[in-house]
């Protein structure tokens, strides 16, 4: 009897674990021309993982960024104009002079620099 309890256990989570890779997955032609270009305008990089990325003056207007990971990236001069950032990680991120962001969940801490020029977390 636990057996086949337990295998179906393993199903769902499995299911589960699928769906959710497939929610959170960056188009990877999208994400390749922001590391190229330094710019993604209108770019669906949902859940990309781009710590350290070096893209100051990056057009970003309209992209999807929810749940993105620039952890200790430069994005100074950067254009968040429509931009959505629910869930992304802005840890460390220099966003000095930065245009558009309404920062929502994201989350940033005392080694941002704001667009302000200030160090975090940023409002």
């Amino acid at each position: 009897m636990r057996l086949p309890t337990l295998v179906r256990v393993f199903a769902t989570v499995g299911a589960v674990v699928m769906v959710v890779g497939v929610v959170f997955a960056a188009n990877p032609d999208d994400v390749a021309k922001l590391k190229a270009t330094g710019s993604c305008a209108g770019c669906d990089l949902m859940g990309a993982e781009l710590p350290g990325l070096q893209a100051p003056n990056a057009d970003l207007t309209n992209a999807n960024l929810s749940n993105v990971s620039f952890y200790a990236a430069n994005l100074s001069g950067a254009n968040f104009t429509g931009a959505t950032l629910d869930g992304a990680n802005l840890k460390m991120v220099n966003l000095t002079g930065a245009q558009g962001l309404i920062f929502g969940t994201s989350t940033t801490d005392e080694r941002t620099i704001c667009p302000n020029g200030s160090s975090g977390p940023c409002e």
